[in-house]
């Protein structure tokens, strides 16, 4: 059986690709009680992955923010199945008997897979784990300002709005300036004027 460690990046590594291998991965945070509950019967069932030709691992959430958006984790522990590419989301009792007969009778073909457009490579779900990633780099950077600094609350968001502004800012010169390139405006040539002898009449 793997180490928690190994477990965990195999698993996440082996989902995000989504490769032809099979896979078993439970996302678990370790303040969460059912998780807790659920340890032992993984940790049985991650003994069969050898018999059964399956990578079984886990991934705890706190440790990789990002995964919890690109698989929309909404509740923990949260099981997925995957193989050839295809993910699915495993809903059923959590014993590890009923892990087994769901990877050996092959249970996972009644539960439709998750939308191409939903998938963890998809475009979409990286956009929503570089978020997660960047908000708990936010977080970070809040706790090292206040703890480690000594700024009060108000100052530490002070910064963050001026970085705001000026990534805005900056944002908006690029933005101006592509937008230039690609469609650079027409100069409007000066009307000439009259002739001397239209004036006259």
């Amino acid at each position: 059986m793997r180490t928690s460690r190994s477990a965990r990046e195999g698993g996440s590594e082996a989902l995000q690709r989504g490769g032809g291998g099979r896979c078993a991965c439970c996302r678990y945070a370790p303040w969460c009680p059912a998780c807790q509950n659920l340890q032992p019967e993984w940790e049985s069932f991650a003994e069969w992955g050898e018999d059964l030709e399956v990578n079984i691992a886990k991934v705890d959430v706190t440790e990789q923010p990002g995964l919890s958006g690109r698989f929309i984790i909404t509740a923990l522990p949260t099981i997925y199945h995957c193989k050839d590419g295809e993910f699915r989301r495993y809903q059923g009792p959590r014993t590890k008997n009923d892990f087994i007969n769901f990877v050996s009778e092959k249970e996972w073909k009644s539960i439709e897979p998750v939308s191409s457009w939903f998938g963890p490579g998809s475009i979409l779900m990286s956009s929503m784990s570089a978020l997660f990633q960047l908000s708990m780099w936010i977080r970070t950077c809040h706790n090292y300002f206040i703890e480690d600094l000594g700024l009060p609350v108000w100052g530490s968001y002070t910064v963050f709005a001026l970085a705001t502004l000026l990534s805005g800012l900056l944002l908006g010169l690029c933005m101006i300036f592509v937008a230039d390139c690609l469609c650079p405006s027409k100069r409007r040539r000066p009307q000439p004027y009259p002739s001397s002898k239209y004036i006259l009449k």
